[in-house]
């Protein structure tokens, strides 16, 4: 009974091992393979800043004692060169106007008579006016003429205090912001209205001295917002000094008319200073062993060999490779992570994305 079995329990077990090796070795993983090609890649540093207005005007009045009677415009408001933005009471001064004319009308009756006066005294024969009284009366004409003059004078000056009560924009621009209400009285130089100069906004970028030799006017820059949208802008001009404190220089880059970016958002700037083509690889490609970088290639019979890559700048989805791959090198992006060297694979071929590594 008990070698019947035993006779049994080798016969399972032959065919047991029968039938595991009749299936044949595993079968080879199906991976993505991309070929190694040259693409534009992008140079950037990146910064932090704040937007700004490229230009801001302090709009005051030299008027003082007056209060004000108007307020033409309100913040956000686009206005153009010369335009009325507020005006002052002038009825004291329209006042002053009407009394200075009515002094010079008056000297200039003076002067009439004066000089009608000294015109006849020369002319009477002699010694029946002295010559001091004819002195007097030329004296009396220039006296008066100088007196009309200073008159004029005054008047031109009130006529100038008068236009100080019409508040005009220097410049075309946008309101930023109003600080007067009607009713209130104006001293000298207090401001009245803060104007961006022809409503352009640009970002001021601070750089680190490391990277500002790097950035040049005309470089392109992205500039990133608080809601995550990129702009366009221009390096428009770069500070010739670095913070001794903060080791960090200043780029202001002007951004575009139509701007969403509001004076005082913060925003991250990345500057292109550099682009040239060079080998490109999707970021997933790569493998990590021993904290080097690695990928998976290829070769004609469909075995892979773990390559060592030397790795540059990259984005989210591609880095640059300086060393160990050559174009048209197939390379694995998608499985790489259950390869190990030598391992057979299965290939399915996807196009890679040609764009710009920054």
């Amino acid at each position: 009974m008990a070698k019947c079995m035993r006779a049994a329990s080798v016969s399972i077990f032959a065919l047991l091992y029968s039938a595991a090796h009749a299936q044949g070795p595993s079968a080879a993983v199906t991976v993505t393979a991309v070929s190694v090609e040259k693409t534009k890649v992008i140079r950037s540093i990146t910064a932090m800043g704040g937007v700004v207005a490229w230009r801001e005007i302090l709009v005051g009045t030299e008027a003082s004692g007056l209060a004000v009677t108007e307020i033409a415009v309100d913040e956000g408001d686009l206005v153009a060169k010369g335009q009325v933005l507020a005006r002052l009471n002038d009825d004291r001064i329209r006042a002053e106007i009407l009394k200075q004319k009515a002094a010079i009308d008056e000297l200039e009756a003076s002067l009439a008579s004066a000089r009608s006066d000294a015109i006849r005294a020369r002319s009477v024969t002699s010694g029946v006016i002295t010559a001091q009284t004819i002195e007097q009366r030329e004296t009396l004409v220039k006296t008066t003429e100088a007196r009309l003059e200073a008159a004029r004078a005054q008047l031109l000056e009130i006529e100038a205090r008068h236009r100080q009560t019409v508040i005009v924009a220097p410049a075309a621009g946008m309101i930023a912001s109003r600080s007067v209400a009607i009713g209130q009285v104006m001293q000298t130089g207090t401001e009245m209205v803060r104007l961006v100069q022809e409503n352009r906004i640009e970002v001021d970028a601070r750089v680190l001295e490391s990277d500002l030799l790097s950035a040049a006017v005309g470089q392109f820059a992205t500039i990133i917002g608080p809601t995550g949208r990129p702009e366009h802008g221009v390096v428009r001009i770069i500070s010739p000094i670095v913070d001794p404190k903060t080791r960090l220089g200043t780029v202001r880059i002007a951004l575009s008319r139509d701007t969403h970016l509001k004076p005082g958002m913060f925003a991250r700037v990345e500057i292109a200073v550099e682009s040239k083509f060079a080998l490109t690889v999707p970021l997933r490609a790569l493998v990590w062993r021993e904290a080097k970088a690695h990928v998976f290639k290829v070769s004609p019979d469909n075995l892979v060999a773990l390559t060592e890559v030397r790795i540059g700048r990259g984005t989210t989805d591609q880095v640059e490779v300086l060393r160990g791959v050559d174009v048209g090198d197939r390379i694995v992006t998608q499985g790489a992570g259950f390869l190990n060297d030598g391992d057979t694979v299965n290939i399915e071929t996807a196009s890679v994305r040609i764009g710009a590594v920054r």
